[in-house]
């Protein structure tokens, strides 16, 4: 995903690796401790630290709630 929006566009950051680091965290803190979207209630708004952005896009594909085309735009507009 980093290589081919690098492709696109120079100096997009991004690395597997600090998510990898962190995915213990950040699984533990989007499951367990944000509050979750209910019927009045858009849930908890994280942001994550950019470079781990990578394994937050691909939970995010994985669980169908980001598209291939959000995916393709990595961290482009």
């Amino acid at each position: 995903m980093v290589v081919r929006a690098n492709k696109v566009e120079h100096n997009i950051g991004g690395h597997i690796s600090t998510y990898a680091s962190a995915a213990t965290l950040y699984e533990w803190g989007s499951t367990t401790f944000s509050a979750q979207e209910a019927e009045n209630f858009e849930g908890d708004t994280i942001y994550f630290q950019g470079h781990a952005a990578p394994g937050i896009y691909a939970r995010a594909f994985l669980e169908g709630r980001l598209s291939t085309e959000k995916l393709e735009n990595f961290r482009r507009s």
